[in-house]
């Protein structure tokens, strides 16, 4: 995501500098007014001066001080002196303590004879309270060529301590209770991944800001992206943006077609920040599941199965790599915890398990090269590695999301996922969990100081310290 400067960042930066001369500090005037102002005092004692003279000292003094006092206010209090962009819009969710997120996905589809036929609109929502509660509607869809597709949608919640999966009926799907660590991982999964890519779309999507308009009693920046999904689809979406706090308003994204119409894609209708939620939307409102309910058992303190992951056939061998999560340890340092099938060995040589693999940023600034570190090696397609990744050009990470390429003689396999900011109490916690679960028990402590200075070891000379 960037944003092309414009005429109004460059009005903003004309006026930024011609009150900044007012701003600066003088003694010499402020000596010249308190003496006025003194002067002032004085003359009400000894009316020896014209008081012609006296009052045109007063006017000159409140006219000075009214000049001032309106340059600092428009400095401070006007939303014009310092606006929030729709760069800020990743960082300010990421701060909110609850949102909520709801409106409509259109789903295509054509009849046998390839003609389109009127989209399908099916409810979307994603509504989180930190630290540990979320919603989401999940989407699934089968069809057969020329027919109408048939659309399921369920519904995943959380209310920190179980995560239920419902179907469109409220039928209780699947249950498991989790653990405060596990509901606080998976919050932040949905809060800083799946709302930014319902907002704002692919972490490279490019806006740029093409007006103001109203929406709901705010006057709100508008932008507009362009962008190409996975199967190469140009969408073109608009976000209303209340420069105020840097937090969206709506947003509607469209589909081009092959006569460059727009048809309809998302819309986000409802987007209500820091709001106060019912606790009905967190948990299961239909019977218990006998199991759960009849569970004494602690539930794991993490979930170790993967979030991310891709396979293919290659030469009738399965190529396969799976990503469990994305850590940022820094602004310019990310732990990427992976696991990949077996490399082929060279001879007498040992497998290279990076052979094949390239670790990319992919964000605003575009591909970025990424160094790699090995922080555990597990040398086994069944278990996890960890990987210590940070920006060849030693710039921070900023919004980019993290992406391993595994080439194989016939196939690429992608997988993409986003490195994750935690509170450093948090963090240091996931960490030590993380390590319990899945290295060996005689494994050095993976600390967050450690994976610090090794993250500054690793970056390039250029980079920013510490």
């Amino acid at each position: 995501m960037s944003v092309d400067r414009n005429s109004d960042s460059e009005l903003d930066d004309l006026l930024r500098i011609g009150y900044a001369e007012l701003l600066q500090p003088r003694p010499d005037q402020r000596r010249a007014v308190l003496d006025a102002l003194t002067d002032g005092r004085l003359a009400s004692k000894r009316l020896s001066r014209p008081g012609r003279i006296r009052w045109q000292r007063w006017t000159l003094v409140a006219a000075c001080l009214v000049a001032l006092l309106a340059a600092w206010s428009w400095r401070t209090t006007s939303h014009d002196s310092f606006a929030y962009g729709i760069e800020d819009v990743p960082q300010r969710l990421a701060e909110v303590q609850s949102f909520r997120l709801r409106g409509w996905q259109s789903i295509r589809w054509e009849n046998a004879q390839k003609q389109p036929q009127p989209p399908i609109r099916v409810l979307m929502e994603i509504v989180v309270e930190r630290p540990g509660k979320f919603r989401r509607t999940l989407l699934g869809m089968s069809c057969q060529q020329g027919q109408k597709p048939r659309i399921s949608q369920s519904v995943m919640m959380c209310d920190g301590k179980h995560l239920w999966t419902v179907d469109a009926d409220n039928k209780l799907v699947h249950s498991r209770r989790v653990s405060r660590l596990d509901a606080l991982l998976s919050t932040e999964t949905i809060a800083q991944n799946a709302a930014r890519l319902a907002v704002l779309g692919p972490p490279d999507a490019h806006y740029r800001k093409i007006g103001r308009e109203e929406q709901n009693g705010r006057w709100c920046d508008l932008y507009e992206g362009r962008f190409s999904s996975e199967w190469g689809a140009i969408s073109v979406a608009r976000v209303w943006i209340d420069p105020k706090n840097g937090l969206p308003v709506r947003v509607v994204r469209s589909q081009v077609d092959a006569n460059g119409t727009l048809s309809p894609e998302i819309e986000l209708t409802e987007i209500a920040i820091n709001v106060p939620l019912p606790e009905e939307l967190f948990r299961f409102q239909g019977p218990e599941d006998p199991k759960l309910a009849a569970g004494q058992t602690e539930p794991p303190v993490l979930f170790v199965a993967p979030t991310a992951g891709g396979s293919k056939e290659d030469d009738g061998e399965e190529v396969r790599c799976d990503v469990w999560h994305a850590l940022r340890i820094s602004d310019t340092a990310a732990l990427v915890i992976w696991r990949r099938s077996a490399p082929t060995a060279k001879g007498d040589e040992a497998p290279d398990w990076l052979s094949g693999i390239t670790m990319l940023a992919l964000g605003p600034q575009g591909k970025r090269e990424l160094r790699h570190h090995w922080v555990y090696q597990s040398k086994s397609p069944d278990r996890w590695s960890w990987s210590l990744v940070v920006p060849a050009d030693g710039k921070p990470l900023g919004q980019a999301e993290i992406f391993l390429q595994m080439r194989a003689p016939r196939s690429l396999t992608s997988v993409g996922v986003t490195p994750l900011s935690f509170r450093e109490n948090d963090l240091r916690e996931l960490l030590r969990a993380a390590q319990g679960l899945m290295l060996p028990r005689n494994s050095a402590e993976v600390s967050l100081p450690y994976l610090q200075a090794v993250a500054r070891k690793v970056a390039p000379d250029s980079s920013p310290r510490e």
